[in-house]
Formats: C-alpha cells, structure tokens, sequence
C-alpha cells in the first residue's frame, strides 16, 4: 500500500512539472489620507475625487473572459488606524435582497473585498455588504469560505437610481498582516442576481470558485502599513438559564429543574501582527444555532459542522487534513457529546496564525468538566503549514486526548495522532495532487493504526476529474477526530465492531456552455465511482453514479441522477425491527430534482428519487417552499419522506422530516429567528427560537428558547430551556 501511494505521487507530479500557468494581475495603489471620513456611504469625502480607481471588472460567471456589463469603480486609502474602502456599484435600484441578517453574501445584490495581506495565497478574509447594508465578513481557505467568524469593521451604504454606493472602514486591528510588506493580495468581487452573474477586478476562470485566492490582484501601499499598539479585545459574557429535563422524572429521580447564572469570557490577544492568542474561560454556547437535522439511512455516522465562534479563526490549520469525513482533527468532540449536547469546558486557548509569510502555525489546548457520566478531558493540538512555491504546501499535526480524575491523569486513558501532508498546485490551480499519513498512538494498539491518503485533481475549463485512494487500518484510533466508516455496528449482539477499509474514487465532469442559448447557462455531465475494499480485499462497497444537471439562465436548476450501490454487508443492518441479513445487495435508483428561480419572492424545491433498497424499495420525495418579504421577513417549510417497502420479516417503515423556518430582520442589527423540527426518526420535536440584537459592533444580547418534544407514540415535553446572554466586546 505504501509503494502504491509513492508511485500514484510521483507520478501526478511529474505529469504536473509543465503544466504551469502565468497571468498578468491588476495593481491598485493606495495611498495615506489625512481626512477624517464619516463612513455613511456618500463617498463625498476629497480624498475619494483623487484616489486611484480600480475598474474594468471582468465577468466570471456564467461566462468569463468578458468584460461586465454594470460596471463597478472601487478606491482604496488608509490613515493610522484604518484601510478604507469606497465603492461604486452601477444599476438599477431593482435590488434582489434576500435578507437584512449578517452573514448571508452571496444569496442579494452585493460587493465584497477579498484580502491576503501575507500574500500567501492559501487563506484570507472577505468583507461583504449587500445593497441595504448587511454585513458579512469570512475566512478565505482552500477548502471554502466560513461566514462563522466574526470581527470588527464598519461599512455604510447609500443608493441611488443607478447606482448604489459603499463605503469601508477596517481596522487594522481586524486583520492579521505582516508589517514591513508593500504588497498585499486583494480582489473585488459584484454579486448581480438580476442577471444572474458575479464580477471580479482580477479575472478568475469560471471553472473555480469567485474566491479563489490564486487569482488575486495586487495592493500596492506608498508606505508599508505597521502596527497600531496593543490589540487585545476582551469579551465578557453573562447568561441566566431556566431547564427543564422531563425525560428524567420517576419515582426516585424527579423531574430536572435547574436555574442557572454562569460568567465567563474569551480574550483575543494578538502577539504579533500576523498571530492571534484565543484564550476562554468557563465558555458559553448557548446562542449557537441548533443543528439541522437529517434522516439517516446509512449504515454511518453524519458529519455537522462547527458552529461555535471561539473554534473558528484558522480553523483551517487544524482541520485540512485527511480525506473527505475521515479527519484526524474535528473539533465538535470537544465539549460536544454525540448527541450535540454540551459537556462543560473550564478553559481553553488557542494560538494561530502565520509566524511569517510561509509559516503558519496553530496550538490549541482545551479541558473539559468531569460529571456523572464522564471523566475530565484535555484536548492538546499542534499544526504547522510551510508553503511551497506559489500554491503548494507541507503540513504537519500532532494530537493528544487525555483523561483526568480528581486533577490527575488516568493512566492509559488518552489517544495521540501525528502526521503530515503535502500538497501540490500549480499556480493557476489547474492541476493540484496530495500525499498524506496519520499515525495513531493507543494503549495496547501498535498495529494497523494508520491512515494513508492520496489525492490528484485537474479542473479545466470543460472538463474535471479527481481520483483518490485511502487506506484506514481497523486500529487507527482518533479520538479528537471524525471517521464515518471505521465504525459497524452489529444489532444482533449490541456490540460495535471496528473494520478497515481501502477506498478508491473517482469522478469524471464535463460541462458544456453554449453561446447562442436563451434559457441555459450551461450543462454538467459526470460520472463519479468510489470504491471500498475489506482488509483482504475483497469489495465492500461500490457505488457509481451517472449524472446530467441544466442551470438556467434565471437561476433554476433540473438535475437527473442514476445511482447504483453495491454493498456486502459485513453485519447485519438493523434498519426495521427484523435486521437485514448478512449478504450481497444490488441496489439501482433514479432521481430528479428541480428547484424554481431563487430570485423570486416565492420560489420551491423538489426531489424525488424511486428504487431498490437491500430487499424491498425506496420512494423518497422532499419539498421546499419559501417566501421573502423583501427584505425583511424569510417564511419556508419543507418535508422530507421516506416510504420503503420490504418483505417480509423485515416490514415497512415510513420516515418524515419536517421543518419550518420564520426569519425576521428588524434592522442591520435586530433579528428573530425561529426554526422547527419534526422528526420521526429521532422521535424529535424540536424548537428553537432566537432574538439576537447587536447593540454594538460585536457586542450581543440573545434570548433562546429550546423545546423538544417527544412524537412516537404519546406526545409529551423531553426538554425544555430558555436562556439569556450578553456578551460585550472590548478593544483595549
């Protein structure tokens, strides 16, 4: 296996050593202004009739290589505490805006700033605002955007009858940037949906993301920008809770009724200009939103995302490594349980950031509370990320669990993981290939306890594939991270079985974009296989889908799917009351899915798909209807249901999942959300409702309140909270 991994890296890279790709990238100059500017966009100020103007921005979707139609003139200027930002959107005043609440670019009329002010090209932030003012600010990785993060900045807004204006104020303080550089990464980005197109300053093909950072231009300042002094903020919290936990009520145990009032608070202290100290103390989650859920008819876990704001900031460096769901690092086993309910942590901190321009580092330290049911944890982590060349990296990690009673460790308890990549990418991240292993350390486990992973993608214009291949030995243990497939459960015995597994996958992608068309922006074809191989290599899994979706010019979208999975069972399945029994199964089934114009105040979504499930059938349909109220109320309900039909002794069983959402934005800075839950296969029935005003840049008052109901059989309270919180945040 390791000579197979070798000989597929030095392949892909010796296929890749010509394959590089040189382009010419738009500078903007910005230079120093002694005005004070009112940041309310007017952009009237003096300095903005003499900045430089960055302008020409250039289609990327759904066609590139053309220059746009409405166009935008972006300025840039700094004084000692702050970069500024002025905008000049030309349109119409017949906005799409989805929605007043932060954190939603993309989805209404809108700009946004990308900026790597280490130019390294691997992560950076984006400042975004639609054209009534709601703001979002993100971190830029490799692997996506992450809207979680929040920070300080300032922006304002006006509109006219063919244009819309924007004016910035960032703070240095905001940013993470390295003193000494006269050159920063940046780009402008325009989001048209009335036109259904994005726009960019520097030109990015349209086969990558609008926030690939290998395409950014150039920010060239007069003077190199240095630090402001201290930059440490300070965010004390207070919550005052009422639960109740019904499901506990009994003769000898009464029903759970607690009052609480808890203190706490984070501290971010940067260090340097380019690297943040996170520190927590007695941290609070309670304002998070709740999980989506959703019906499993897997044999596997289900991968959900971290929410909470403190993990957040670099969270790349500790959780880009691995394959697909197979993570060494996953940062909701720490003061989450499986269920997504809370285990107390005491303290916390995080360091991160880059040391220079190359080097970018995270450490991270966590302990949990002990409590009836669980022992004390410490969570240790330590990542490096050295980049290479242009767009190329090597990583490395090491991760330590220990257990702790009564402030000691428990001998034996804990579970260590070390490892590394390396990543390759051309410069115009065409052609990209990835080496990676990870080695568990457990007591009494030195055998089959590593994990090997190898990756090659190409994405061309019309045409895009990948292939990869892992192998996960039946003793690779990580207990800070996330391993879908590692886990079977046996019904018959109650007992959870770890097996390992080899996978190979593979997709092939064409897109087809037709020039003289009315209604489609292009077509997508592919082909995707990913196999898995038991330890002696026999097949455990195949599946294999075949493909072809049309996007339309308006934004809807008709998609057509044919799948066909293969699986021996290893144990049996205990999805009914009868388990399935151990053997082959050869499943095929159609889908087609369709959703209407998303610019449209009332728009909908459906998916139906029909075939053969182990022994019987599977009918699964699920819609969507929403309605915005431009722009200040979203109202949607959907319903997901599962019909399958087996003989038997198996029998039937019937799945729903039902949900329904009221978004109300009261303002920039007052929202009230409520989001419901029905849910037969968890016997859930949840809600969630949330007030959250923003009474100052980053500082917070939330009311939510939490009930789950019980839905099989007798309909009755499980449990039920409600909680009040106020956080401030302080610049020092």
């Amino acid at each position: 296996m390791t000579r197979l991994f070798l000989l597929f890296f030095l392949l892909g890279n010796n296929f890749l050593a010509a394959q590089e790709f040189v382009n010419s990238f738009p500078t903007l100059s910005i230079e120093k202004t002694e005005e004070v500017l009112s940041i309310d966009g007017n952009v009237k100020e003096a300095v903005w009739s003499s900045a430089k103007k960055a302008t020409n921005f250039w289609l990327q979707a759904p066609i590139d290589g053309e220059q746009a139609n409405q166009q935008t003139e972006v300025q840039m200027a700094y004084d000692n505490k702050f970069i500024y930002i002025a905008a000049t959107c030309w349109d119409d005043n017949n906005y799409v805006i989805q929605t007043l609440k932060r954190d939603n670019f993309g989805e209404s009329d809108a700009f946004a700033i990308l900026i790597d002010p280490v130019k390294e090209q691997t992560n950076g932030i984006l400042f975004a605002v639609n054209a009534l003012g709601a703001q979002t600010e993100a971190l830029l990785t490799e692997g996506g955007v992450d809207d979680s993060w929040d920070n300080k900045w300032l922006v304002g807004v006006k509109n006219y009858a063919d244009r819309w204006t924007v004016e910035m104020a960032i703070p240095y303080k905001t940013l993470r940037f390295k003193t000494g550089i006269e050159e920063w990464g940046i780009n402008f980005v325009r989001i048209e949906p009335g036109s259904n197109e994005t726009h960019s300053w520097s030109p990015i093909p349209r086969q990558f993301n609008i926030f690939d950072l290998g395409y950014l231009g150039t920010l060239s300042w007069d003077r190199p920008p240095v630090k402001t002094g201290k930059n440490i903020s300070l965010i004390p919290y207070a919550t005052a809770s009422l639960n109740r936990d019904y499901q506990r009520l009994s003769t000898t145990i009464p029903t759970l009724k607690q009052e609480d009032f808890e203190v706490g608070g984070d501290a971010k202290i940067a260090l340097s200009s380019t690297l943040n100290l996170d520190l927590t103390i007695n941290p609070d989650f309670s304002q998070v939103e709740v999980d989506r859920q959703v019906t499993n008819l897997t044999r596997f876990n289900i991968f959900f995302p971290e929410r909470r704001q403190f993990f957040i900031e670099n969270a790349d460096v500790f959780n880009d490594f691995g394959q697909f769901a197979e993570r060494p690092f996953y940062s909701r086993r720490i003061g989450l349980n499986e269920s997504g309910n809370t285990i107390p942590i005491k303290y916390g901190l995080r360091l991160s950031g880059n040391v220079n321009s190359k080097l970018r580092l995270g450490l991270m330290n966590m302990h949990s509370k002990s409590n009836l049911t669980n022992y004390g944890q410490n969570y240790s982590a330590l990542t490096f990320q050295h980049r290479l060349w242009k767009r190329s990296s090597i990583k490395g990690i090491f991760l330590n669990r220990q257990g702790f009673s009564d402030g000691e460790t428990l001998e034996g308890d804990y579970g260590r993981n070390v490892g590394g990549e390396f990543n390759y990418s051309t410069s115009d991240g065409k052609w990209r290939s990835q080496v990676g292993y990870i080695h568990s350390l457990k007591e009494n486990f030195d055998n089959k306890n590593r994990h090997l992973y190898g990756r090659f993608d190409y994405d061309g214009v019309n045409f895009r594939t990948f292939f990869t291949v892992q192998h996960m030995g039946e003793n690779y243990f990580s207990d800070m991270g996330f391993n879908r497939r590692l886990f079977n459960f046996d019904p018959t015995t109650g007992e959870t079985i770890r097996v390992g597994f080899t996978q190979f996958g593979n997709m092939l992608n064409y897109y087809i974009y037709p020039k003289d068309s009315k209604n489609i922006n292009f077509h997508w074809s592919g082909l995707e296989n990913f196999v898995y191989l038991n330890p002696n290599g026999s097949i455990n899994e195949w599946y294999t889908r075949l493909r072809h979706f049309f996007f339309f010019k308006n934004t809807s979208q008709l998609r057509f799917r044919l799948n066909n999975n293969y699986v021996d069972l290893l144990f049996p399945f205990a999805l009914t009351a009868t388990p399935l029994p151990v053997k082959s199964y050869n499943m095929t089934e159609f889908n087609v899915q369709f959703n209407t114009d998303l610019r449209k105040r009332l728009n909908t979504e459906w998916f139906i798909v029909f075939g053969e499930f182990y022994e019987g059938t599977k009918l699964t349909y699920r819609g969507s209807v929403s309605y915005r109220v431009q722009p200040w109320g979203n109202f949607s309900l959907g319903i997901e249901q599962n019909n399958i039909r087996m003989p038997e002794p198996y029998g039937n069983l019937d799945l729903t999942l039902a949900t329904g959402s009221i978004e109300i934005n009261f303002a920039t800075n007052l929202f009230f959300t409520t989001f419901l839950q029905y849910n037969t296969q968890a016997d859930n029935f949840n809600i969630n409702a949330r007030f959250q005003w923003r009474f100052a840049p980053m500082s917070d008052l939330f009311l939510v309140y939490t009930d789950n109901y019980l839905v099989d059989g007798k309909f009755g309270p499980k449990t039920r909270s409600l909680v009040l919180k106020a956080n401030y945040w302080l610049t020092l």
